[in-house]
């Protein structure tokens, strides 16, 4: 059986690489999806790819940045009755030096990354809370934990979206709401910036499973952390990266087969 037949699903960032992807899973798996992001001819180009029907498909283009956005979209979220699951995928990560971030630069990766998940679960989850179920998963990042100097303001955002989803989950836990985050691996072309030249090879790298992530893999982790299945984890936060966020001394790494037995 599709395990979201019959449910709404809400995924900020659509329109990205992992918003598509997760958009096809829950497709897959039989949701209602209500599908936003800031980019409107973008987000109508992912939901076209879906080829849903239109009672199982809504669009909300909305700037997460913007106060009253973020009103009109927990107000289309929650017009029908709260929904059963919130994705707050939505993120931006310009790569700028650590000594030449902009408050500008500083203000908006936090007004994205940070405070419209917090004012989201406010909203939509507190709408989940109040009939008593739901599932919320904050999309985060290795860079929560590891320092890059041209992604400070972005680790930054992500290291307290992590806090904020220990917080909620407190908060909603007794009135049935689970609240998680996940950690994905690193996606070439993902929030919308040019990687410079060998980052994405030096991330792969990284991996002690000796690759990229697959196509699927994240929504697969996100799809059990929103699931019955994972009915008695809250407050965690599950990392789909293979590894490369492992705190590691250089050339430390142990071969397969090279310890004792």
């Amino acid at each position: 059986m599709a395990r979201f037949a019959g449910k709404t699903v809400v995924i900020t960032g659509a329109a990205g690489v992992y918003g598509r992807e997760l958009s096809a899973g829950f497709a897959r798996e039989g949701a209602r999806l209500l599908l936003t992001d800031r980019r409107a001819d973008a987000l109508a180009e992912a939901a076209a790819a879906l080829n849903l029907p239109q009672e199982r498909l809504r669009l909300h283009p909305a700037d997460l940045a913007d106060d009253g956005a973020l009103d009109s979209l927990i107000a289309a979220a929650t017009a029908e009755g709260a929904p059963d699951v919130l994705i707050n995928n939505a993120g931006i990560y310009p790569f700028i030096p650590l000594m030449q971030v902009k408050p500008a630069d500083w203000d908006r990766m936090l007004a994205i990354n940070l405070r419209a998940p917090f004012r989201l679960m406010q909203g939509i989850g507190g709408a989940m809370a109040a009939a008593g179920r739901g599932a919320i998963v904050n999309v985060s990042s290795a860079a929560a934990e590891v320092i890059r100097g041209n992604g400070v303001p972005y680790g930054a955002s992500k290291c307290a979206l992590e806090y904020i989803t220990r917080a909620f989950a407190l908060e909603f836990g007794q009135r049935g709401v689970r609240v998680n985050a996940a950690r994905p691996g690193f996606a070439e072309g993902g929030a919308g910036v040019v990687m410079p030249p060998g980052y994405a090879e030096a991330i792969q790298a990284r991996s002690p499973l000796g690759r990229g992530i697959r196509p699927g893999e994240f929504a697969e982790a996100v799809l059990f952390l929103a699931s019955d299945a994972a009915g008695y984890v809250t407050g965690s936060v599950l990392d789909c990266g293979g590894g490369g966020a492992i705190n590691r001394r250089e050339g430390a790494a142990t071969r397969a087969g090279s310890g004792p037995g």
